[in-house]
C-alpha cells in the first residue's frame, strides 16, 4: 500500500519539479534490489553518481576528440572498464548500480542532473517506503488483531 500511495505522490512531485519521475522509479528499484535497507543507500549511493560521472566523461571525451568508428568504441571500452574496476573498491561495489547510473545518464539525454540527483530521489523514496509500510501495517495488523 505505501509503495502505491508514494508513487503517486512522487510522479505529482516530479510534474510539479518539471523532472521526469522514471528515474526515480530506477533508483527506488536499485534500493530494494541491494537490500531493501539503510545499508543498501549507503551501497548504492556512490555506484548511482559513478555511473553517470563516467557516462558523462565518455560522452565529453567522444564529443572533444570528435570520435567515431573505432575511436569511438575504444572510448566505450575506457567507460566499461571504468566502470568493472571501480568494484574493486569497496565504496563502488555494487557494479550493476553503477552500469545502470551510466544506462540512466544516456537514456536521460545526457542530463548529469536526472541521471544523478532524480535517482538518488528514488534511493530516499525507497527507505521511506519500507519505513512507511511498517507503519500503515502496525495500523492494518493492530486493527485486525482487536
Amino acid at each position: 500500500m505505501s509503495v502505491g500511495l508514494l508513487s503517486g505522490l512522487w510522479v505529482l512531485i516530479a510534474e510539479k519539479l518539471g523532472v521526469p519521475a522514471w528515474p526515480g522509479f530506477i533508483g527506488w528499484s536499485i534500493f530494494f534490489f541491494t537490500g531493501g535497507d539503510l545499508k543498501a543507500c549507503k551501497l548504492s549511493f556512490p555506484c548511482l553518481v559513478l555511473g553517470p560521472v563516467l557516462a558523462y566523461l565518455t560522452v565529453l571525451t567522444q564529443t572533444t576528440l570528435g570520435t567515431s568508428g573505432i575511436t569511438s568504441a575504444i572510448v566505450v571500452v575506457g567507460l566499461g572498464f571504468a566502470m568493472t574496476i571501480a568494484q574493486s573498491f569497496p565504496i563502488f561495489q555494487v557494479a550493476s548500480a553503477t552500469f545502470i547510473g551510466a544506462n540512466v545518464y544516456f537514456a536521460a539525454g545526457n542530463n548529469l542532473f536526472h541521471a544523478i540527483v532524480v535517482t538518488l530521489v528514488g534511493l530516499i523514496i525507497g527507505l521511506v517506503s519500507v519505513k512507511f509500510g511498517a507503519f500503515l501495517d502496525s495500523i492494518i495488523l493492530k486493527k485486525e488483531a482487536v
